[in-house]
């Protein structure tokens, strides 16, 4: 199979379409899908004069007519715009001035200057000869895998201060010694990217109670500022003590992604109230330590002291449950947190005793317990949540 590039014009393309001598549907492709804000990104960037990737198309033997192999959509879209099927959307980020402009005006609307800069955009096109039978379907079938992108892998796309943060504290992470058996899960397609991302998002917000989704990291990476540098700071610092956390166990303690966003807030709220890391690494262990009891099934050991079995297996559950399902939606992330506190208010009175916000929780804990312990829900961790405000304000 011989592959010849060349590099025709958009005016040359859509002629050869129009005379049926570039067949854009031949039998082994489907039917065109791209939607209108595809079609419109596409122009979008050809007025931008960025790279569009390269069209096969296959020569018919003993013929001047060429199939298009991979770039189906694309040349679709580029004849829909000339053809005036559709209008420019000029306010697609980052937004262009000129392009703005052109908001709303189909081909014959536009003038002759931008015309004539899209007719002369040229694309690379490979034209595939003396190929077997077999060459092209197989190419094909190579160029349409399915590559499904993360989040985290789509926004590092994004070359802004913000990434280069969060990429920076994802390096730091590696260099500490993060990994898959001291954590649980690995750096593999950005994972500890995208807990990052959202970890100093929740710092910036100030609030648990703000919903974070990937378009609205993806938002704040497309912001031309960067992260407040105290932020950063403060997010190596409870990557830090995390880490020192994870290291009292000879074995992964298998946090995911959500359980171990959740431990980096946990620790940002206990620096900011409490000096003491020897308690933090004392509670991190004996947590885990009764998440893994309950998850075997082995009888719960070391019980803070007034605190019912069938009460802290109850807060446990809740944790496990918003850890492995709705992870995403702020009554989760409110609840996992209110979990983890609820068991370090029973364990550690003596500490929070000179603090309002917690000793309000073990009081509502202890009252829980006390009026109902064999019949607690998730209801009632919610209501104690909603009465105390709890993430309202980290």
């Amino acid at each position: 199979m011989h592959l010849t590039p060349s590099d025709p014009d958009i005016a040359t393309l859509h002629r050869k379409i129009g005379q049926g001598r570039l067949d854009l549907q031949p039998n082994f492709q489907r039917g065109e899908v791209w939607g209108k804000a595809k079609k419109q990104r596409l122009i979008d960037s050809i007025l931008r004069g960025w790279h569009i990737p390269p069209i096969h198309v296959i020569q018919v033997p003993n013929s001047d007519k060429q199939e298009v192999l991979d770039g189906q959509q694309r040349l679709a879209a580029i004849r829909d715009f000339l053809e005036g099927e559709f209008t420019i959307n000029g306010n697609l980020d980052p937004v262009e001035q000129y392009i703005m402009e052109l908001d709303g005006l189909s081909w014959d609307e536009l003038p002759d200057t931008i015309t004539g800069k899209i007719e002369d955009f040229t694309i690379r096109l490979l034209t595939i000869s003396d190929y077997k039978p077999g060459e092209p379907g197989e190419l094909f079938y190579r160029l349409n895998q399915p590559t499904n992108l993360t989040s985290a892998e789509q926004r590092n796309a994004y070359f802004g201060e913000a990434r280069q943060q969060v990429k920076d504290l994802s390096e730091k992470m590696v260099e500490l010694g993060y990994n898959r058996e001291v954590l649980g899960f690995s750096n593999s397609r950005m994972a500890y990217d995208d807990v990052i991302s959202k970890f100093l998002l929740t710092l910036e917000f100030r609030t648990l109670k703000k919903k974070i989704t990937a378009n609205g990291v993806t938002a704040r990476y497309r912001d031309s500022d960067g992260f407040d540098s105290k932020l950063i700071l403060s997010a190596e610092e409870c990557l830090i003590k995390l880490f020192t956390c994870l290291r009292q166990f000879d074995t992964s303690v298998k946090l995911n992604k959500a359980s171990a966003l959740s431990w980096l807030v946990f620790i940002y709220k206990y620096t900011n109230s409490f000096s003491t890391d020897e308690t933090l690494k004392e509670f991190f262990v004996r947590f885990e330590s009764i998440k893994r009891e309950i998850s075997e099934s082995i009888d719960l050991t070391l019980l803070p002291k007034g605190m019912n079995k069938g009460v802290v297996k109850k807060i446990l559950a809740v944790y496990l449950d918003r850890v492995g399902s709705r992870v995403a939606d702020t009554s989760s992330v409110v609840l996992r947190d209110i979990s983890l506190w609820s068991i370090f208010t029973a364990y550690f009175p003596s500490i929070i005793e000179e603090n309002t916000e917690y000793s309000a929780l073990r009081h509502s804990i202890h009252h829980l317990a006390t009026v109902s312990p064999t019949t607690i829900t998730e209801k009632n961790f919610e209501e104690i949540a909603d009465s105390l405000a709890w993430g309202q304000k980290l």
